[in-house]
């Protein structure tokens, strides 16, 4: 083997693990700064967004059971969202306005629900849809002991300020840059819906009618449950 090639893996096992440690030390300057620094960052960097999109992994766990899916996710303001999965089944749940529309794929009917009567544990992020202003969003904002999902993060935690909203507590996890990686939202029965992105884009051009429900042919559109 030359020792050029031994040279050039050194080297860049060097460069992963400053790397890494360049990422654990802005964690670190993260979370020194006061509570209201970060919120107010983060704010300032979700008010200059006005359509994001990433991949998705959803955890969601209630007592001993627990599933996870996937697929896309589409938010643009004001007050627009999509969740179009992929696994294991392919459905659509899509929030425009003040409804809530969801379909599986090769079922007969659709459902179509007000925003405020439904208690999905998706609809919080909808706090992003809007100005943001966390302090606002959220009550007994803090940092969280919760272990991030990828090193370099850190996680904040905080209430809904209407007990009525049908989650109990919702942990956020934030990548170096201000960007919101992952929430975990804990409904008021402990059930817990993790959600993690990955190749998130912003401000790029979404599909066209992306954030209207048509339903196929043959399928009734139904007042849902919430």
């Amino acid at each position: 083997m030359s020792n050029s090639g031994r040279g050039g893996r050194g080297w860049a096992r060097g460069w992963r693990a400053t790397a890494a440690a360049l990422g654990l030390l802005a964690a670190a300057a993260a979370q020194q700064q006061p509570i209201g620094a970060l919120a107010f960052a983060l704010d300032g960097r979700y008010n200059s967004i006005h359509s994001w999109q990433a991949e998705f992994q959803q955890i969601y766990t209630a007592g001993l059971s627990s599933q996870t899916q996937g697929g896309r996710l589409y938010l643009e303001k004001p007050g627009r969202m999509r969740w179009d999965y992929t696994q294991p089944e392919r459905k659509t749940f899509l929030v425009a306005g003040n409804r809530v529309w969801q379909y599986t794929a090769g079922s007969r009917q659709a459902s179509v629900t007000d925003l405020k009567s439904s208690r999905d544990l998706r609809t919080p992020l909808r706090f992003l849809l809007g100005h943001l202003e966390l302090p606002k969003e959220l009550k007994g904002l803090s940092y969280s002991g919760l272990e991030p999902w990828r090193a370099g993060d850190v996680v904040i935690h905080g209430y809904p300020l209407d007990s009525g909203e049908g989650w109990r507590e919702v942990f956020l996890e934030i990548a170096p840059g201000y960007e919101i990686v992952r929430l975990l939202i804990v409904g008021l029965d402990g059930s817990q819906n993790d959600i993690r992105f990955s190749r998130i884009q912003t401000n790029a051009r979404l599909p066209k009618d992306i954030f209207r429900f048509t339903p196929p042919a043959g399928v009734r559109v139904v007042p849902g449950g919430g």
